[in-house]
């Protein structure tokens, strides 16, 4: 009698017609069970505040009523109408935004056995065996506490999202119902691809995992797979083309990633990405050392921080790949998955941020598939207590983070205290301590920031608002002017115009203010403090113009609604005899 396992064994590694459906009955039951083992691990992060990237999203700010075509505006569609239904069906509470998360992620999970569950098929694993590593790798998908990222991150939302529908995309190509996937799946493939890329661009990789799983299964380095299903690379092909030409067009204009990044050459952060790759390894392994912003150096020289020896590693495994791939083909296969997947971002093109967690939130599939070759090497007795050791450490670092999450002036105070070579952590918690006028504790930050960079834009802005907020304005408006000749932008320009006020020189402050609008046209909050200014040198036809202008930006600036209410009393008052 035949082993389940090997039921696929004679049609190249593709099922026949009529699948069996217990693997998606078995997905249901992982994702309603991922979802409440979810909500006891990220409970703690569920009513977190916005933080970080989240601020700078329409939900955020002022401009989160404005109609769906102006969230829908940007290069990531699906993302913002995500964010726009949410903000809709829940309000704009963090509350809502944090518990879809949560089911994405355990939508996820449901997905990602799927995923297991076919290729440990196609790597002939029995049935019974397939579904216990299966529901073992969910479930370290599902509490790694590098996924936190993703969930707890309201902005982690572009990775977790884009991996809803590049996994829902792999399980429709690897569940195909033939050994050639059919017209109308090769459409709903490029169809979930598409809307993926609209999620995050990054979602480009699942063209790499395609072709690699047909190089790989039956027969590694075997072409017979993409024979098979040539429809969809048929029409993938424009697809490619279009995404590419997309692709060089965003990184020949953008300013945070890209070939023309001034901060760093793509040969420098190839050296840095290839460090980077074994980081990731060691989170996975042992997150341990986890921040929100990630104090990476970067590897000017192949020989700074050790590139070189990665950079041989690499290549060793990869050549590894080559010469085991039918010894080892889940290794392999993961190495090589791990590794496209995480292509986009740790690569030669330059990015702003070296190490980020929430870019594993896929690739770790990658080593999951690694890690179920190697436990398929012990005794069931050894691997249940390895599986258990782990589950425990996960769970509770998960749990842990999570409680920083929860609790995000805490997180950015984390990462702040182990800043050496990035101020941005800094320089971020130093904007928490202002805002809640705790402005003599962002001292000590400051000036370890100005040690490792002593003639930064950044620095000198933070010190300029700092000192201000302690009423040291002379001081800050010398930080403000150097800040200011480093890069003379409307906001630097518009913190100038706000100090010169409160040291009572109106000229100035209108100057100011004059040059942050004459910089940024479209600026609410510079047109919002350029009236404050008129207002208060009763200037008021200047000051009624300057709100009116802002509300014409943002019709729901609260701001400038009542200083325009402020405006018309003032002139009612001035116009009685």
């Amino acid at each position: 009698m035949k082993q389940p396992g090997k039921k696929y064994a004679s049609t190249t590694g593709s099922p026949p017609a009529g699948i069996d459906s217990s693997p998606f009955s078995l997905a249901g039951i992982v994702s309603l069970a991922a979802l409440l083992i979810a909500l006891c691990l990220y409970a703690p992060a569920l009513r977190g505040a916005f933080i970080f990237d989240d601020l700078s999203l329409p939900f955020a700010l002022g401009t989160r009523d404005t109609p769906l075509a102006g969230w829908l505006s940007g290069v990531r569609p699906v993302l913002m109408l995500s964010y726009w239904m949410n903000a809709r069906i829940w309000g704009y509470d963090p509350l809502g935004f944090h518990a879809l998360n949560l089911v994405i992620h355990a939508l996820n999970t449901g997905l990602v056995f799927l995923v297991l569950h076919r290729l440990l098929t196609k790597a002939q694993w029995t049935a019974e065996k397939a579904n216990l590593a299966s529901l073992a790798g969910a479930g370290i998908f599902l509490i790694h506490p590098l996924q936190t990222e993703s969930v707890s991150y309201v902005a982690g939302r572009s990775e977790s999202l884009l991996s809803l529908f590049v996994l829902l995309a792999y399980v429709i190509f690897l569940y195909r119902r033939h050994v050639s996937i059919s017209w109308l799946e090769a459409v709903s493939v490029l169809t979930v691809f598409a809307i993926a890329i609209g999620t995050k661009e990054n979602a480009v990789s699942l063209a790499g995992i395609l072709l690699l799983t047909d190089l790989f299964w039956p027969t590694p380095f075997s072409l017979r797979g993409i024979k098979s299903n040539w429809r969809l690379y048929l029409l993938m092909l424009p697809g490619v083309v279009i995404a590419a030409a997309a692709v060089f067009r965003l990184l020949a204009t953008a300013q945070t990633a890209g070939f023309s990044s001034a901060t760093v050459r793509w040969y420098q952060y190839g050296f840095t990405e290839a460090r980077a790759i074994f980081s990731y390894l060691r989170l996975t392994l042992l997150p341990i050392g986890q921040s929100i912003d990630h104090d990476y150096p970067t590897s000017y020289t192949i020989a700074q921080h050790g590139a070189f020896v990665c950079l041989i590693v690499l290549a060793a495994l990869l050549i590894g790949c080559v010469v085991w791939r039918r010894r080892y083909p889940l290794s392999c296969f993961g190495l090589l998955m791990f590794l496209i997947f995480l292509a986009p971002t740790s690569s030669i093109v330059p990015i702003d941020d070296s190490l980020v967690e929430r870019r594993m939130y896929l690739p770790i599939l990658g080593l999951i598939l690694i890690g179920c070759e190697v436990m398929s090497h012990f005794s069931r007795r050894t691997a249940c207590c390895v599986l258990s050791l782990a589950a425990l450490l996960f769970g509770t670092l998960c749990y842990t983070r999570n409680q920083l999450w929860g609790k995000p002036e805490k997180l950015l105070e984390f990462a702040a205290e182990q800043s050496v070579y990035n101020p941005r952590p800094m320089l971020n918690f130093t904007g928490i301590l202002i805002r809640h006028d705790r402005c003599a504790l962002a001292l000590p930050y400051l000036e370890r920031a100005e040690r490792r960079l002593p003639d930064n834009y950044y620095v000198h802005a933070a010190w300029g608002r700092t000192l201000a907020c302690l009423g040291r304005y002379p001081e800050a408006m010398d930080r403000l002017r150097r800040a200011a000749r480093l890069q003379p932008c409307a906001q630097v320009y518009e913190w100038m115009g706000l100090v010169y006020g409160q040291m009572r020189l109106p000229d100035e402050s209108r100057r100011a203010l004059q040059k942050a609008v004459e910089l940024a046209p479209d600026s609410q909050s510079a047109h919002g403090s350029l009236a404050l200014c008129y207002e208060e040198v009763k200037d008021f036809s200047a000051a009624e113009q300057e709100y009116r202008r802002a509300l014409t930006l943002n019709r729901n600036d609260l701001w400038a609604q009542t200083g325009l209410v402020r405006v018309h009393t003032a002139k009612l008052v001035a116009s009685r005899p």
